[in-house]
């Protein structure tokens, strides 16, 4: 189950963030350096704390709930009000502001419940398929 939730998570996450308004594939290496990069640092101080306190299965079921408590708060409430979550005509002001060059970082910003997806769904992969399973 836990390799079948990955390989739909990893397929689901390119096309969110790909097919986002006023985004595109330009995105990912932005989000691979300045979202899952510090998410992964953060988590690895998380799991270290919790691993010396809780014991493997117990740090196990804690992890796997925490990740699918999010998906189902994506899928329930995150993704249905995107638009009203989404700062759009704040991105739009600061699109005609700055540089074309913070065009990947201002949507990142725009559609930050997909880059969040993104953080999440890529931990999966890392966490749940690699360290705990």
């Amino acid at each position: 189950m836990v390799l079948f939730n990955y390989t739909i998570l990893r397929d689901t996450k390119d096309v969110l963030v790909i097919t986002a308004p006023k985004s595109g594939a330009e995105i990912i290496p932005f989000l691979k350096t300045y979202v899952n990069l510090p998410g992964a640092i953060i988590f690895t101080i998380g799991f270290t704390a919790l691993s010396n306190r809780y014991s493997q299965p117990q740090l196990f079921r804690g992890i796997v709930s925490s990740f699918l408590g999010f998906f189902a708060l994506f899928a329930t409430i995150l993704y249905p009000a995107r638009n009203f979550l989404h700062p759009n005509a704040l991105c739009d002001t600061l699109a005609t502001m700055l540089p074309a060059s913070f065009a990947a970082p201002i949507a990142i910003f725009r559609n930050w419940t997909f880059s969040l997806f993104y953080m999440c769904a890529e931990l999966w992969g890392s966490v749940v398929a690699s360290l705990l399973f």
